[in-house]
């Protein structure tokens, strides 16, 4: 699984979600979506999840966020690739 990075946390409503389903769009196969932003976009998690993807979010401060986005059907290898990167929260 290859993390592929995007930083949305300088953009102005809508474009984080504009850019996140973008790179969702592009992602390959097996690949996760590494999102930073400045706050959880709540209104883009229900369509993830009806479009087949899941997420994790780690909260590091109020105002700066890592989220994962991945395929449902990759959950298991998101989990390995996580503890095996050993992400931490710095917050």
């Amino acid at each position: 699984m290859e993390f592929v990075a995007i930083d949305v946390s300088e953009l102005a409503p809508p474009e984080p979600m504009t850019v996140i389903l973008t790179a969702l769009a592009n992602l390959e196969q097996g690949d996760c979506l590494l999102v930073t932003h400045r706050r959880q976009p709540f209104p883009l998690y229900e369509k993830l999840i009806q479009a087949g993807w899941a997420y994790h979010c780690q909260v590091h401060s109020d105002d700066h966020i890592s989220l994962f986005i991945y395929r449902q059907i990759a959950q298991q290898l998101f989990e390995q690739h996580f503890n095996d990167r050993n992400f931490q929260s710095k917050g």
